[in-house]
């Protein structure tokens, strides 16, 4: 199969590229958020906190 590059294409391949580092960024985000809630559910359980007090 032949590609065939035209401006439709390298358009489309640039916003490909695009939505890939935005999907990346998120993941490295929702890594990171999810390992802070471990260590403070950690710290919590740690100290004996309530886990019904607000």
């Amino acid at each position: 199969m032949n590609y065939v590059r035209t401006p439709d294409n390298l358009v489309q391949q640039r916003l490909d590229q695009e939505l890939a580092d935005v999907l990346m960024a998120i993941s490295i985000i929702t890594n990171s958020i999810a390992r802070h809630l471990q260590i403070l559910n950690g710290q919590r359980k740690a100290k004996g906190v309530n886990q019904y007090d607000k």
